[in-house]
């Protein structure tokens, strides 16, 4: 992988903003949260490790596992999955010492506790919008969409997918 934090601060800057756009873009548009911070990462940095297969795998993680709106957001779950692809355990060595992985994620993971006032996928909509609107409703779609459910979640998304370029032209995600 290129050596991304060798380059000039406003190189660095320019990228994590592209993170963040083409994640943003990619939510607006699409939707899947976990998807889009994938897709904005491997569109920014396409020697991350990235595949499509493994964008197409994110796909069942958005919106709380399945759409049910109940587990961890899909957005927080694509950079613990970020994380572990740089930093994570290999089928060849299951003995590892991983705590620090784990550390790292748990790191981010407060910090999004913090800035949304939890982790999970209702915790987030309702941060964000006052309340769960299930999109997979017809009801739910119109109070979802009256409340800019769409542009408020492609903020998280694009918030998550900076902040694992951030690492990335950093430093602090690198492969050995």
């Amino acid at each position: 992988m290129k050596d991304y934090y060798a380059l000039p601060q406003e190189e660095k800057d320019a990228l994590v903003q592209k993170a963040y756009d083409e994640a943003h873009r990619t939510e607006s548009l699409y939707g899947n949260c976990m998807q889009s911070v994938l897709n904005g990462l491997y569109l920014t940095f396409p020697d991350m490790g990235l595949t499509p297969e493994m964008i197409k795998a994110g796909f069942g993680l958005a919106g709380g596992c399945g759409c049910c709106l109940e587990g961890t957001c899909g957005a927080l779950n694509a950079v613990a999955f970020c994380i572990s692809l740089f930093k994570g355990r290999t089928i060849d060595d299951w003995t590892g010492a991983y705590d620090p992985v784990h550390a790292k994620i748990r790191e981010f993971v407060e910090i999004f506790r913090q800035k949304y006032e939890g982790i999970l996928c209702s915790q987030v909509l309702t941060h964000n919008m006052g309340a769960v609107y299930d999109w997979k409703t017809p009801e739910g779609l119109k109070a979802y969409n009256d409340h800019d459910g769409t542009p408020k979640d492609a903020e998280v998304v694009g918030y998550c997918a900076s902040y694992v370029a951030k690492m990335i032209v950093d430093g602090e995600l690198k492969y050995n």
